[in-house]
């Protein structure tokens, strides 16, 4: 069998010679002269127009572009892509009220993007970037494989084998036989071939090549990312002297930055019936304290002897963590937060006996035992809460990353609209049956989308 290599190297040498778009076999001389033969049973869910597929929705109508035709968008190449987005999302029939609105906006996006994969597949060539090394070509060949066994897979494992005897299974064989047979059916629903898919690994490649081209000088100083961290840090402290209610429970604030005393806090909880907890909570929202604090005294006597016992297993040197998973009922919390909840002095966030028992331990790794409307708790102070300068360092390293990425997308928004305004694309929006109030500037802006 023909390696994938191969037909990587057979399929850059054909795009490279005839120097057009970057989808393999839409827009070539012979392709287009082929197009009227290409049908498919799908095309019937297309009700909002209809074209001769070599029929021209875009062209470029630049000055001093090269080779205007090669860069011609087609029905055809369109309807490519949109049968394939339909067939996806199960759309039969474009002009349902359902769907019309959002398949006029897919319409948009795809000859958006076709737009500017023809310009992205020009200016890779001037260039100098539409050649592939080596290690480009094993990515090529990798990524298309990936894709393929994806989808057979999905096929095969999905497909209808019928009504199966008792015992009977489909074999791993029979479903890749049949994953291949249904994946390429269903591509035959779209007018393309895995030629096509090939294609639009290369063109993915491409846009990543002249990406990394127009960006390769776009920089972030280090000091820009350590002053968004500052500032944050000091916006989550404003929080906290403002509100600590809000602090403590508004999200992960506390990765960032703690106030001086925060402590981690593990605990072993050998709770009361919930039914229990449930009448004492109710009782206090009633105003009858009275009641509430006499049903606890009467639920934690019940449950005392238990907890005595845990605590003396921790005396004769008993694991912490090991008698968490095997006796505490809030053990699938604490496997969340292992080195035990970050609870800050005056914390509201958790109950007021588990707050004050917390902080009313002197050194870390030592425990007590304290009393709540939910159980007995043993609560151990586990450690004090810090940030380290491993966690700074990591924050800002993920700034910078971020703030990087942010000025390499404008840098390259900016020069796709520069390049939009050389190549000015002409696009017939009425033959797509869509309507743009401003199209150069919508496409213009969906550049990188």
């Amino acid at each position: 069998m023909r390696s994938k290599k191969i037909l990587g190297l057979i399929l850059a040498a054909s795009l490279l010679t005839t120097g057009c778009s970057v989808k393999f076999g839409t827009n070539s001389d012979d392709s287009k002269a082929a197009a009227e033969d290409i049908t498919s049973t799908y095309e019937q869910a297309i009700t909002s127009m209809s074209h001769a597929n070599d029929k021209i929705l875009a062209t470029p109508k630049g000055e001093g572009i090269e080779n205007k035709e090669s860069l011609e968008i087609t029905y055809l190449d369109f309807k490519k892509e949109y049968l394939y987005w339909m067939q996806a999302n199960e759309i039969t029939d474009d002009s349902d009220e359902l769907y019309a609105e959002s398949c006029a906006s897919q319409r948009f996006s795809i000859i958006t993007y076709l737009v500017n994969e023809a310009i992205l597949g020009a200016k890779a060539k001037q260039l100098g970037l539409d050649q592939f090394t080596s290690e480009e070509l094993d990515k090529l060949e990798a990524d298309y494989q990936a894709r393929i066994e994806e989808q057979v897979e999905y096929f095969g494992n999905n497909a209808d084998y019928g009504t199966l005897e008792e015992g009977q299974t489909i074999s791993d064989e029979e479903k890749r036989t049949r994953g291949e047979a249904d994946f390429d059916r269903y591509l035959a629903n779209a007018l393309l071939t895995r030629d096509d898919l090939l294609a639009w690994q290369r063109a993915s490649l491409l846009a990543e090549k002249v990406t990394a081209e127009v960006t390769k000088d776009v920089t972030v100083d280090r000091s820009e990312a350590e002053k968004v961290y500052n500032d944050y840090i000091e916006s989550v402290k404003k929080l906290y002297n403002e509100d600590p209610a809000a602090y403590e429970t508004g999200g992960q604030y506390t990765s960032f930055w703690v106030p001086e005393g925060t402590r981690n806090i593990k605990h072993i909880l050998i709770g009361l019936d919930e039914k229990d907890s449930d009448e004492i909570a109710a009782m206090r929202q009633n105003g009858d304290t009275e009641g509430a604090d006499a049903l606890r005294a009467e639920k934690l006597a019940a449950k005392e002897t238990e907890a005595v016992e845990i605590k003396n297993m921790l005396d004769n040197g008993a694991d912490f963590d090991e008698l968490i998973e095997e006796y505490s009922a809030d053990a699938a919390g604490s496997m969340m937060y292992p080195d035990g909840y970050v609870v800050i002095p005056g914390s509201t966030m958790f109950v007021s006996d588990f707050v004050e028992a917390a902080f009313s331990i002197e050194n870390i790794g030592e425990y007590v035992m304290a009393p709540s409307d939910y159980g007995w708790h043993i609560v151990m102070y586990n450690s004090d809460t810090v940030i380290s300068d491993e966690d700074r360092t990591d924050y800002i390293d993920y700034i910078q990353d971020t703030l990087l990425e942010q000025a390499k997308s404008e840098k390259f928004t900016e020069t796709m609209k520069q390049w939009h305004d050389e190549f000015r694309f002409e696009v017939d929006y009425d033959a797509l049956n869509i309507v743009v109030e401003d199209p150069t500037a919508e496409a213009a802006d969906s550049a990188v989308n």
